[in-house]
C-alpha cells in the first residue's frame, strides 16, 4: 500500500507540472501574456548599488618641439664646359668634363 501511495503522489506531481505549463504553450504569439505574482511583499532594506564612475580621462602632453639650427646649405654649383663654351643645361654634352664653378651672387662687374 505504501508503494501505491508513492506512485500516486509522483503521478500527481508530474501531472501538476504539466498542467502548469499548459497556459504558456497556449499563448502561441497572440496578444499579450502578463506574468504576475501574488503574495506578501518583503522589504529587506536598501539595495547595495554603487554609482557608475566613468574611466579617468588621461591627456598626454604633446612631445616637446625641438628647435635647432637649420642644416648648412649645400653649395650650389654651376657646371661649365670649355669646348663648346657654355653652362649646363644650355650645353647638353661636354667631351672634356664638367668642372664645377661657384656662381656669382653679386651683380656682374661693369
Amino acid at each position: 500500500m505504501n508503494n501505491v501511495a508513492v506512485g500516486l503522489l509522483v503521478s500527481i506531481a508530474a501531472l501538476a507540472g504539466r498542467v502548469g505549463s499548459a497556459p504558456a504553450w497556449e499563448h502561441r504569439g497572440r496578444g499579450a501574456f502578463v506574468h504576475g505574482s501574488w503574495g506578501p511583499r518583503v522589504f529587506l532594506g536598501p539595495t547595495l548599488w554603487y554609482p557608475y564612475t566613468p574611466a579617468p580621462v588621461i591627456v598626454e602632453p604633446p612631445p616637446p618641439q625641438v628647435y635647432g639650427q637649420p642644416p648648412p646649405a649645400t653649395p650650389q654649383y654651376w657646371y661649365y664646359c670649355e669646348s663648346p663654351r657654355g653652362y649646363y643645361p644650355l650645353v647638353p654634352q661636354c667631351p672634356g668634363g664638367w668642372p664645377q664653378m661657384v656662381p656669382r651672387t653679386g651683380p656682374p662687374a661693369s
